[in-house]
């Protein structure tokens, strides 16, 4: 069942005004199933809208000499969700659980003629300075960290499905915050968690 109510810090800031939809950019990152970085691209850009619970992403850059692209690009609140989805040789179904302080994701990757390839990310939630991709260090962002949420110690899941079955991707998003609502925000004590992506993402590297 999809849900799109998430973490209670970012539901407040909603209703202080942050804007439903917006603007973002990010880093996609893929690991092989040993935790190997197999490559980066950090000019992601894209749309979020939490109230509709859908986004876009893509990228003018090649991955290994093919542009890829994410469609269905569907957001998750806190529970335990099931997706289905399907390509040309069968089905697949993830079950993933999204906490407190934290947004899920799934999408389906197209890289080359491949297409229909499941992505599912559970991101850590956090107000503070815009940590990835163009807006880096451009203010205040929601910032979206992806999670290791099937704890086998590399961030994302292994695909399932397509050419890169067992390798991770993630996207590391930034959607900034209007200023005035980001006035209220570092006001109001909400951003307890500021710094906690940046702070991930270096201890990562």
């Amino acid at each position: 069942m999809k849900k799109t109510a998430i973490a209670s810090a970012l539901a407040l800031a909603m209703g202080a005004g942050v804007a439903n939809a917006a603007p973002w950019t990010g880093t996609f990152t893929m690991y092989d199933g040993t935790g190997g970085v197999v490559g980066v691209d950090p000019a992601v850009t894209g749309d979020i809208n939490t109230a509709a619970g859908t986004a876009t992403i893509s990228s003018p850059t090649p991955f290994f000499g093919q542009i890829w692209t994410a469609s269905d690009v569907t957001l998750y609140g806190p529970g335990t969700h099931q997706w289905t989805f399907t390509d040309s040789a069968g089905t697949y179904t993830y079950t993933f659980t999204v906490g407190a302080n934290q947004m899920g994701t799934t999408m389906l990757f197209a890289w080359g003629v491949s297409s229909n390839i499941g992505v599912v990310n559970v991101w850590d939630v956090s107000v503070g300075p815009c940590a990835y991709g163009a807006n880096a260090g451009s203010g205040t962002c929601t910032n979206y960290y992806s999670t290791d949420w099937d704890g086998d110690g590399i961030r994302g899941a292994g695909m399932i499905n397509g050419p890169f079955q067992g390798f991770n991707a993630n996207f590391d998003m930034s959607a900034p915050v209007p200023v005035p609502a980001a006035v209220w925000l570092f006001g109001s004590g909400l951003v307890g968690l500021v710094g906690v992506a940046r702070r991930r993402k270096k201890a990562s590297a």
